[in-house]
Formats: C-alpha cells, structure tokens, sequence
C-alpha cells in the first residue's frame, strides 16, 4: 500500500493476524482470503529480524503491538499446540521427540516445564515463543508508537489517522479455553518467569513480571525465549558473544550502524 506511511512490525502471538487483516481490508486485498486465521500471513509474513541490532528506518513510522511474555507463552501453546496439533503432523520432529522423552500432545504444565526441547522439535513453536527482539531488534525507543495487546484497538485510531479514514479493529485468531498464568502450578510459572525473563526487561516499562510472582533466580545459561535460535551467551564460530558484559569489545568489533567504518 503504497499510501500506507508507516511500517507495522508484527510480533507472533500479540495481535498480527488482527492488525493484518485490517491493513489488507484498508488496501481492498482482503476478498481474496479464503480462511482469514491463517492465509492472512501467507500475504502478509512475519520476518525475524538481528536481535541485537536496532531498526534503522525510524523514518517510516515503525509501529508493533507488544504482550505479557508469559500470557503471550502460554497463547502460542493453546494456538499452535492445542489449536493447530502442530507437535503431531510432519512440521514436528518426531524422532527427536522419542529421544527426548517428550509427549507430542502435551498438557500445559508438561509444555511449558519443557518449552526448550519442544522448542528444538518444531520450527513452528521455536517461532511462536521466540522473544520479541527477534521481531523488533534492540530499542523500542525507535519505533512511532508500542501497543500493549490489552489496548490494540488504539491501532485502529492510529491507522486511521494514517490513511485518512475510519476503520475499527477486526478480532480474528483468538485462541479459546485459554489458561492464566495464575492458573499454573508453582513450578510452571516459576519455569514460565524464568524462560521470559529477558523479555519482561526488554518490555520494562510496559510490563511487570511482578504481576505473576519473582522471576526466580539462576544461570544465563538457562534456556530462554532468546536462547531458542541461538545462545546468546557463546562464542559462535568468529563472532564476539554479544552480551552486555562484552558491549564494549562488540562495538569495537562490529559498530552497530552498518554505514559506519569498522574500528581498526
């Protein structure tokens, strides 16, 4: 939409499939989805972005709509494992999960106690639960506007504002007979917690983990939702581990504006 001046950052699981259907009904496209729950993202795709670089075209009026990480967990398991059974078709990896000792239709409290190894099995739950860095980059402070899910239909004001016209917010792909992080049982939700918490200080100002209980204490190598692609805490082949204990050799090593000349 060649009208449409902003650039909206999906995050899975906080709202895109609602926030894309609107934009395709804004352009007249949305006639040719059959079944708007899922083809809407065969139009419109969800890209991974460099978890530790920040966005660069601040200009375009970037906006995204963030959640609670762990209601936002706990949503990708009643979606993709209850909803979609996508642990008992072919996009999982069935041997592995013998070797592992998993369940391919497990219960709440079995997914979450177990997030990383059903997280190596399947590329599609690896996805849904991966931390919203990998979605938006580094600095919120970039973007136009952040949406808290519990607000979304504050996007349809604002792109309303956009492309001069009124529009509202349609609700599609919400997931039913979902769970409250309450609901868990103590192991869980301190499993839960721990597995966010990188998320909940990049969303510091937005969301408090304290709303759930103490994110208990542990290792950085505990798994999380940035350790699902990658552990961020490694040596990767040549790569300096981008951490912020080591920022300062990173900078020197790789600036993080790709336009400016490397440190000698």
């Amino acid at each position: 939409m060649r009208f449409f001046d902003a650039t909206y950052y999906p995050v899975p699981k906080s709202g895109s499939s609602s926030v894309k259907y609107l934009l395709m009904q804004v352009a007249g496209a949305d006639q040719a989805l059959d079944n708007p729950d899922d083809d809407v993202h065969h139009h419109l795709g969800t890209h991974l972005v460099d978890p530790f670089r920040p966005m660069h075209n601040a200009d375009a009026r970037p906006f995204t709509i963030v959640r609670d990480p762990v209601e936002r967990l706990l949503s990708a398991y009643f979606d993709r494992v209850v909803k979609a059974r996508q642990l008992v078709g072919e996009e999982a990896d069935g041997e592995l999960a013998r070797e592992l000792g998993l369940s391919l239709e497990p219960d709440l409290e079995t997914f979450i106690l177990k997030v990383e190894d059903y997280c190596r099995i399947c590329a599609d739950i690896r996805f849904h639960v991966a931390s919203p860095r990998y979605f938006l980059g580094s600095n919120l402070f970039l973007f136009d506007r952040v949406f808290k899910l519990e607000k979304i239909d504050q996007v349809a004001a604002y792109i309303s504002e956009i492309v001069g016209q009124d529009v509202s917010m349609p609700h599609i792909h919400v997931s039913s007979g979902q769970a409250s992080p309450s609901d868990l049982s103590p192991a869980a939700l301190a499993k839960a917690l721990r597995f966010c918490r990188y998320d909940y200080a990049f969303l510091v100002d937005l969301y408090d983990a304290g709303r759930w209980g103490v994110i208990p204490r542990g290792t950085r190598r505990d798994p999380s939702t940035l350790s699902v692609y990658r552990d961020p805490a490694k040596y990767e082949d040549t790569s300096y581990p981008r951490t912020p204990r080591n920022l300062r050799n990173f900078l020197s090593k790789r600036p993080l504006d790709p336009a400016l000349p490397k440190a000698d």
